[in-house]
C-alpha cells in the first residue's frame, strides 16, 4: 500500500491527520474493511444459541 492510498483510506473513513498519532495502520485498515461491509445483507444473523454451540 502506498502512502497516498493509505491517506485516501483515512479520508474515506473520516480519520484526520491529527488522529493518526493515536491509532495504528491496522486499525485504519480494519475500519475501512468494516465500512465496506456495512452494506452487506446477510441471509441469517447468528444469535446467542449459535454462539453457545460454537
Amino acid at each position: 500500500m502506498t502512502t497516498p492510498l493509505f491517506l485516501l483510506r483515512c479520508c474515506e473513513v473520516g480519520i484526520s491527520i491529527r488522529d493518526l498519532d493515536l491509532i495504528t495502520i491496522g486499525v485504519v485498515l480494519d475500519m475501512w474493511t468494516e465500512k465496506s461491509n456495512d452494506g452487506v445483507k446477510y441471509r441469517r444473523i447468528a444469535d446467542q444459541a449459535d454462539f453457545d454451540k460454537f
